[in-house]
Parts: structure tokens; C-alpha cells; sequence
């Protein structure tokens, strides 16, 4: 007995170390770059067990329960992975990674059903970063790209906030159809066009509820390959925006703090009032008759020597901002999180309170279940904006005389007269409201199951919700009292809903020495729905009663609706030797319930290749070539961007008569269009020199798009106006798109990259039968773009009129449309940009320039103003014609509404005078931010904290005069200089 204790204390012995080496303990650690700086993101696994991780803002990872002994692999983006060994004596690690020599292999892009390396995708997808987006203070997105990415033409409407932009990938390809991108948010489809029903302000853009600094990324699609998986959606491009996600970790509370202001960045500079008022009288003594109290009180009536400079009253104050943000991140290895609350305000420059207000809230939780085998994403998000702006006319306002009356009487009221003359008073339209209130909701989950070693079970859903909320007034305070007004008010609502759910099924075989083959199948089921109504209220007869439809002495009521039903099947094969040969295969059937009955249903696809050359061994000798790839691609995708119900007849209501209101025939049955066709075809050569110090991407792209879907006019004798039918036109849009970086100076304490960006595109109709017998035959020209102008050909100033003159082309003695000629277009010839990167210590500095060549309209040549009356003009006019200055660039004076001056002046917008260079180079962000020092920091007991400066917009180099020359628009006001200062730290 006494034996077999011994023996049992002796086992037992042996067997402590055993059990401890098994028991779990706490593994930690943090996870910087030689220089210091911590990874955000970077994957931690430990070898033979399931557990994982990532690293947080501050580079920190921790495992509650890690084995006693084992090796961690360390692995991030552009970084040498790492196995590092651990035992019971080491729980606490401080790791370093290296950046590699080549770290396009490990660039991932996202393609929205799949993601590829970039070193092995086949597409044209150009990728920004969140890291670019959170350099720009702006309150949307798009405002974000732009510059950034060859072949992306986006120009901002105005500068009021929540400016819509106009968005173009690789040209026009549609004569009447939509032509903007696909935007899907988390792979959701998302409208980017204004539910308002009843603005021309141009500032309600629902990109604008989606807060930049909740984006993780954006990738733009543009070629075949990239965009023929999402059928006819993506037939003019796609643009994908894919929110952050949680990392898992300790928790994590990011703190962003910022306040900004804003100013315009041109503008008209007009007449003071002596030059104003010499221009009146040399006006009437050209003329050769005399004011009257009737035709010229400026003169006459009120005082000349008052002066008020309308542009500085109504667009010459300061826009404010302030933006908070917080975002919570944190979780286990297998399920983590993210929440991000944010709280933007912006104003704008115009006198009284105008602004935008946006609150919204974000969610993510993402999960796996032990094994890896399931996986759960899920997203949702809610924000509400608010805005509310005046009704101000830039053009009628700033054409006011300068002398004109005081804005305010002397009890305060607004002043509408003057010695009993009456003039338009410009802050009238800052009583007017424009109020809308922008509710959206999104949400998106995506479940997936690997059910065998190479089969995954994959479906997304998600669903968005914008509805619109709307209100006007003109009150009787902003009109003029003599005129006996009475209010206005119109109350509008707009719903748009879309779901979509999409099944798929991906297959991969496992690399072998004849390659790796995936295969993804899926299917898609898209609804959507727009529901919209508006009653208009007139004959209020008080302000007081305004917000009241009930009140109103006429009512006019009006409603929408429209739905619309998508569904595909959709296919890709990607084959990959040796990450050498690649070949990439897409097919996809649509349905679309915009077409009639058999024609609903059509066929795309595309193919893509690549080669990666510089695998080959015999050019592996080369020493400065590290990586060189060729890829093409060609593809057919359809376009159904079209409003609804089209091939269908229908109705509207008539005017009452007797009580009753009737229906009258509005639209043409015709179930015999479809859809109109894209043929893209691309290639490509990239290129990696010096390690990869210099990237080059050079491609040419060549678009033809055909079967156009066009509202043909029809003849009065048919009742109709015109009806939707395919015509055999096709439009070309072909160009060069250039991509360089370069890593210029990287060493322990000094950085210095550049990239820069490069499009030259032209487009043009190449065929349209029957066009000289249609009535676009005045509108298209073969062989030339679909922005065509024409016109007539300025030929100077007639010295015995002093009006301008313009050449009889035809010879007939007679100046009018048959002496037009192809003049130009304004459509850009080439853009792009170029940045560069500074890193010293602590201190980043990003400078970003912006170019486009193009023309524009002239703010002069192109008015139809009549320069001599009591409109205000800019003071470039000073250089007119009179009989000592025969050589001058403007015509003489008057303010007769007769005679060859007043002729000419409607002849010259429609000139080549009036489109000239507005070509610009443009300062479009800077932003400097600066490390706090890392003592100051654990003092504070902060993870990190850094100060920044970021500006907008900030210096514009231009021949083009006056006005902006990204908006060229004297009746809207020009985008903004942006200046921010924030702070950011992280607890």
C-alpha cells in the first residue's frame, strides 16, 4: 500500500507541469512599425486552435484565453507576416512588422459580390481609402472623390449644403436614359437623385444623410468585367460604399471634434454706383433719348451717391460648421462591434439663419461561430437631416441697380418703394421657407455557411428607407404690399423604398499545379417603391396661418407612385494559374418590369484577362521591373433607366369644369422598345518599377452603346407629343486613363509619396439614321459629341453700330440658325489630379491639386442682359465700345429694346464668343495633422490624440473670369472655401 502511494504522489508530480502548460492564460500585447506607429487592423491567429484577433487604433490586441505555450501569426496589408513564439514566461509582447518591398499582393479590392488582390483582378476598379475620405471636410461623399479617380467627372451644383452633384463614369452613353452610376451602400441599392417634388434648389442630395467618416472605403467599377455581374445596374458604372466594420478587442471609443468655416470662392465683381450710373446716361445718349421717372428712376428718382454692394449682402457672409463624432469598436475574437453616433450642423453664407443639420447613428455586430463555418454581418443605420433655405435668385439679385432704395423702412419692415416707385426687394426671398427633412433608414445582413471545405452558402439582404418631408411659403411680409398679396404654401411628402435579396453560392478548388478555379453563382430579387403627394395652398390671407393646408382658399392637390421589379441570375468563373494567367468569366440574365411583355428579359456578360508577366522567368532578370501585368476585358451590359410604366398608356386629370374633374390621354401605348445595349471594351498594361517605389497603370477604354431608348417627337396631327421607342443610334465614348505612384523618400523618420491621376476622354455620336428628317436634326451632329453646341461666328464689333456682328456662312444676306456651325462642346478633354504626402516624426502634411481642361460659358458673352438698362453689370463692361475706343472687347451701350445693339445681344450667347477657357487648376484639400507626443498622451491616459487643419476648395488658378469655373452658373451660388479645425483622440 504504502508502494502504491508513493507511486501515485510521484505521477502526480509529473503530471503538474503537464496541467499548468494546459491551463488557459491571458495573452497581450501591442503591434507597431520600426518607427513607432501603431497597425490598426492587423490579424493575429494562434497557430492549431481557433483563436483570432485584431489589433485597435492604439496597435493593442489581447486573448482572454490563450494556451500556456504556441506561436502567434502576425499578418497586415503591405506588411511581412510574422510566426512569433510564445510561452508561460511571455505573456505581454511588443511585435514589430516590417513593411514589404511589395505590398500590391496584398491589397485587397473590394468588387462587390467578391474581393480580389489587386494584383490578380482583371476589372478596372479604382479604390479610395477611409484614410483619404477623413482628410476632407465635407458633408457628402461624392464631394470627396473628386479628382481622385480617372475616368470620375463629378461637379458640384452649388454651394448650398447638401449640394446635389452630377456624376459621370467614362462619358455620356445615353441619348435620353439615365446615365448616373449604380451606388450601393453595403451592397444595397441606393437612390442618389433629390425626392424633392418641388425645389430647383439643387440641395437635397440623399448621398448627403451618409456620414464620410462611417466609410471604410469606395470603389468604382467602371469597366465589363467589373460591372457586367451587376447586369444592367451597372451600365453606367457602379460605385460602391462600404461602411466600417468592428474589430475585435478591448473597447475602443474614437472622439472626432471639429468646427469650420466657408466662404465663396468667386464671383462676379459688379459695378459701383458711378460707374453704374455713367453707364445709364451714355446708354440713353447712344440711344438718343432722355430718362423719365418711368424708365430711369436710378437716374432720377433715388439718391446717386448710394451704394450697396448686393454681391457682399447676399453671398459675402461666412458658412459655420461643427461635426461631432463618437465610434465605439471592441469585441471577442468571435463576435465584435461597432457603433459611431454623429452630430453635423453646417450654414451657409447667405444673410439669416439657413443651415443643415444632420443625426445619425450606425451599427455594426459581426460574428463566427467557433468552428469559422458561420459567419454573420449586420448593419443598420439611422440618420435625419434637416434643412432649411431661402429662395434667394442670385441673378435677379445681383442685377439690381446699386443705387437702389434702402432694403428696410424706418420701422424696420422691408422697404419696397421710393417716391412711389417700386423695386424688387433681394431679402424678400430670405422670408420665403424651404424646409425639408430628410428621414432615411438602411440596413443590411449577411449570413453565410461553409458547408463543405470549398463550399460556402452565402445570402444578403438589406432594405432602405428615404422619405422626404417638405415645406414652402411665400408669406405676404416677402411681397410687395402695394400688389394686395395674399400667402402661398405647397406641403409635400416623398417615400422611396427598395429591398433586395440575393442567394449565392461560391465553390473553390484548392490551388493546384493546373490552378485554382472559384465559382460563384447567385441570384437577385430587387424592389422598389415611390410613393409621393403635395398639396399646393394659395389665397392665405395671414402669415400666421400658413403652416395650416386648411386655411389656404385654394387647394390643388397631386400624388405619385411608381414601382418598380428587378430580378437576375447571375454567374462568375475565375480561373488562376500560378497567379500568372488569369481569366475571369461573368454572365448574368435580367428582368426588368420597365419593358413590356417579351422584351423583359436580357442576356450580358463579359470576359476578362490578365497576364502577369513579370512571373515569367525570363524577365525576372530584369532588376528595375518588380511587377508588369497586362489584362483586356469586353462585355455587353444593358441600361433600363427609364421612368416607369412607359410602354403602358395613361392619363392625367383635366381642370375642373362643372364639378368635375375628366381624364385626357397623355402617353402612347408601345410595348415594342427594350433595352438599350453597352459594349465596353478595355485594355490595359500596369507596371511596378524599383520594388514597387513607381507604380504606372495605363489603360484605353472604347464604349459604344446602342439601341437607344429615345421619346421620338411625333406629328401635332397625332394628339401626342412624342412616344419611347429604340432607335439604331449609337454613341462612343473612348479614352486614355493614366494612374502614377511613388514612394519618393521613406526613411525612419522622414516619408514622401506622390500619386496622381490622368484622364483624356472624348464622345461622340457615331450613328443616328434618319436624324436630318427628326426633330433632333437641329440638336446632333454626326461624328460629334451629344453636348454639341451650336452656333453663329462672332466676327467683332461693326464700327458704324458699335454692335457686335457675326458672319452670313451660307451667304444668303440673312444672319439666323441656317449660318450655324459646330462651335464645341463643354465637355472635358482631360482631368485628374495630383497629390502628395508628407510624413516627418509626427507630422502629416497631404496636398492635393485638382485639373480639368474645358470650356465654359462666358458670364457676358453668355447673358442675354441688355448692358444700358437698369440691370447691374459686371465690370469687365467698363472696356465697351465707343466712338474713341473702336477696339473694344464689348459692344456699346443702350437700353432700347430695339435697334442692332439690342439684336446682337440676343444673338451673342449663341456664339463662340461666349464659350471660352474655363480650364482650372485648383487647390482642392490640404490637410495637416500632428501626433500628439506619446508621455503627453499616457499622462492623459489616451491611447492616441492628434490635432488637425483641413481646407477646401482653397485656391483656384483659371483664365476664366468672374464666375467659378467648376459651376459656371451665375444664378447658383458657387461651391465653397472650406477651412476645419479638429480633434481626434482615442480613450
Amino acid at each position: 500500500m504504502k508502494k502504491i502511494t508513493i507511486f501515485i504522489v510521484l505521477a502526480t508530480l509529473c503530471l503538474i507541469p503537464k496541467l499548468q502548460a494546459q491551463t488557459p492564460l491571458p495573452l497581450s500585447g501591442q503591434l507597431h512599425t520600426p518607427n513607432g506607429t501603431p497597425l490598426n487592423g492587423a490579424t493575429l491567429v494562434i497557430q492549431d486552435t481557433k483563436l483570432r484577433t485584431t489589433t485597435d487604433e492604439s496597435g493593442n490586441f489581447n486573448f482572454a484565453n490563450a494556451p500556456a505555450a504556441g506561436t502567434l501569426s502576425v499578418s497586415y496589408t503591405g506588411y511581412i507576416a510574422q510566426n512569433i513564439p510564445f510561452n508561460a514566461q511571455n505573456r505581454n509582447l511588443r511585435l514589430l512588422l516590417n513593411s514589404k518591398e511589395n505590398a500590391l499582393e496584398e491589397v485587397q479590392i473590394n468588387a462587390g459580390y467578391y474581393s480580389v488582390k489587386d494584383k490578380v483582378r482583371t476589372g478596372s476598379i479604382a479604390k479610395v481609402s477611409a484614410a483619404t475620405l477623413s482628410r476632407q471636410p465635407v458633408s457628402n461623399p461624392l464631394a470627396a472623390l473628386q479628382g481622385r479617380v480617372a475616368g470620375l467627372v463629378i461637379t458640384q451644383r452649388n454651394g448650398l449644403p447638401g449640394s446635389e452633384f452630377n456624376v459621370q463614369i467614362r462619358g455620356r452613353g445615353s441619348i435620353q436614359s439615365g446615365t448616373s452610376p449604380l451606388y450601393l451602400v453595403n451592397g444595397v441599392p441606393f437612390i442618389s437623385e433629390s425626392l424633392a417634388q418641388n425645389s430647383s434648389l439643387g440641395a437635397n442630395s440623399p448621398l448627403n444623410s451618409i456620414n464620410p467618416n462611417d466609410i471604410e472605403s469606395i470603389e468604382v467599377l467602371k469597366d465589363a468585367d467589373a460591372t457586367a455581374i451587376y447586369g444592367s445596374r451597372g451600365a453606367n458604372g457602379v460605385i460602391l460604399i462600404t461602411t466600417k466594420k468592428g474589430k475585435a478587442g478591448a473597447t475602443t471609443a474614437d472622439i472626432n471634434l471639429s468646427r469650420g468655416f466657408g466662404q465663396i470662392t468667386r464671383a462676379v465683381e459688379l459695378m459701383n454706383t458711378t460707374e453704374f450710373l455713367a453707364m445709364r446716361k451714355e446708354a440713353f445718349a447712344n440711344d438718343k433719348t432722355s430718362p423719365t421717372l418711368a424708365n430711369a428712376p436710378d437716374l432720377l428718382a433715388w439718391d446717386n451717391n448710394r451704394y450697396t454692394d448686393y454681391k457682399d449682402l447676399l453671398i459675402g457672409g461666412t458658412a459655420r460648421s461643427q461635426n461631432a463624432q463618437l465610434r465605439l469598436s471592441g469585441g471577442s475574437p468571435q463576435t465584435s462591434y461597432s457603433f459611431s453616433a454623429n452630430y453635423y450642423k453646417e450654414t451657409t453664407v447667405y444673410p439669416g439663419a439657413d443651415n443643415l443639420q444632420r443625426k445619425d447613428a450606425s451599427l455594426n455586430l459581426s460574428h463566427h461561430s467557433l468552428d469559422n463555418r458561420f459567419n454573420l454581418n449586420l448593419t443598420t443605420s439611422y440618420g435625419i437631416n434637416t434643412t432649411a433655405l431661402s429662395n434667394i435668385e442670385l441673378s435677379g439679385a445681383l442685377s439690381l441697380a446699386p443705387n437702389s432704395p434702402n432694403l428696410y423702412d424706418a420701422s424696420g419692415k422691408l422697404n419696397w418703394s421710393e417716391h412711389g416707385i417700386s423695386f424688387a426687394n433681394p431679402l424678400a426671398k430670405t422670408l420665403e421657407t424651404n424646409r425639408f427633412k430628410t428621414d432615411r433608414f438602411s440596413s443590411n445582413a449577411v449570413i453565410g455557411y461553409q458547408l463543405l471545405k470549398n463550399l460556402e452558402l452565402k445570402t444578403t439582404a438589406g432594405f432602405n428607407s428615404i422619405a422626404v418631408n417638405q415645406y414652402s411659403n411665400v408669406p405676404i411680409r416677402a411681397q410687395n404690399p402695394a400688389t394686395a398679396p395674399t400667402g402661398q404654401a405647397s406641403f409635400a411628402d416623398n417615400l422611396n423604398q427598395t429591398w433586395i435579396v440575393e442567394p449565392q453560392i461560391n465553390y473553390s478548388l484548392s490551388p493546384t499545379p493546373a490552378g485554382k478555379l472559384s465559382v460563384l453563382l447567385g441570384a437577385s430579387w430587387q424592389g422598389s417603391t415611390n410613393t409621393g403627394s403635395m398639396v399646393r395652398g394659395t389665397g392665405y390671407t395671414s402669415d400666421l396661418l400658413l403652416g395650416s393646408i386648411e386655411a389656404a382658399a385654394t387647394k390643388v392637390p397631386a400624388n405619385t407612385f411608381g414601382e418598380y421589379q428587378y430580378q437576375a441570375v447571375f454567374a462568375r468563373l475565375n480561373y488562376n494559374l500560378k497567379d500568372r494567367y488569369l481569366l475571369n468569366l461573368t454572365a448574368r440574365r435580367d428582368g426588368s418590369s420597365r419593358f413590356g411583355s417579351g422584351r423583359q428579359f436580357a442576356n450580358f456578360g463579359a470576359v476578362g484577362a490578365a497576364w502577369v508577366f513579370s512571373q515569367e522567368k525570363f524577365l525576372k532578370a530584369i532588376p528595375f521591373l518588380s511587377f508588369g501585368k497586362i489584362r483586356a476585358s469586353y462585355g455587353i451590359t444593358g441600361n433600363d433607366q427609364i421612368n416607369n410604366y412607359q410602354y403602358l398608356d395613361s392619363y392625367i386629370a383635366t381642370l375642373p369644369y362643372g364639378g368635375q374633374t375628366g381624364l385626357i390621354p397623355n402617353k402612347l401605348f408601345n410595348e415594342n422598345y427594350g433595352w438599350e445595349e453597352n459594349r465596353k471594351t478595355e485594355a490595359a498594361i500596369e507596371l511596378g518599377f524599383f520594388k514597387d517605389r513607381i507604380r504606372l497603370n495605363a489603360g484605353w477604354f472604347n464604349n459604344i452603346s446602342s439601341n437607344q431608348l429615345v421619346s421620338y417627337s411625333l406629328s401635332a396631327q397625332t394628339g401626342f407629343p412624342s412616344i419611347l421607342q429604340n432607335l439604331d443610334a449609337k454613341i462612343q465614348n473612348r479614352g486614355l486613363e493614366f494612374d502614377l505612384s511613388s514612394t519618393n523618400v521613406k526613411t525612419k523618420d522622414f516619408s514622401w509619396s506622390t500619386s496622381a491621376n490622368l484622364s483624356l476622354t472624348k464622345n461622340k455620336l457615331l450613328a443616328f439614321p434618319g436624324l436630318e428628317r427628326s426633330s433632333y436634326a437641329s440638336t446632333y451632329v454626326i461624328g460629334q459629341p451629344l453636348s454639341l453646341i451650336r452656333g453663329y461666328h462672332y466676327t467683332g464689333i461693326n464700327p458704324a453700330t458699335g454692335a457686335y456682328q457675326f458672319e452670313d456662312r451660307n451667304g444668303d444676306g440673312l444672319i439666323n440658325s441656317a449660318d450655324f456651325y459646330n462651335i464645341g462642346t463643354k465637355d472635358p478633354s482631360f482631368y485628374g489630379g495630383i497629390e502628395n504626402t508628407f510624413q516627418y516624426k509626427s507630422i502629416s502634411l497631404n496636398i492635393f491639386f485638382q485639373f480639368v481642361r474645358q470650356k465654359g460659358t462666358d458670364v457676358v458673352f453668355g447673358s442675354y442682359n441688355l448692358i444700358g438698362s437698369s440691370v447691374n453689370a459686371p465690370k469687365a463692361l467698363l472696356d465697351r465700345w465707343t466712338p474713341e475706343n473702336p477696339t473694344a472687347k464689348y459692344q456699346a451701350y443702350s437700353q432700347s429694346s430695339s435697334g442692332p445693339v439690342s439684336q446682337a445681344r440676343l444673338m451673342i450667347p449663341t456664339s463662340d464668343a461666349a464659350l471660352v477657357d474655363a480650364s482650372f487648376i485648383r487647390l482642392k484639400n490640404l490637410a495637416l495633422s500632428y501626433q500628439l507626443p506619446k508621455a503627453l498622451i499616457q499622462r492623459a491616459h489616451l491611447k492616441t490624440a492628434r490635432i488637425y487643419i483641413q481646407g477646401q476648395n482653397l485656391l483656384t488658378f483659371s483664365p476664366y473670369l468672374n464666375l467659378d469655373p467648376e459651376s459656371q452658373n451665375i444664378s447658383a451660388l458657387p461651391p465653397l472655401k472650406l477651412f476645419s479645425l479638429g480633434l481626434q483622440i482615442t480613450l
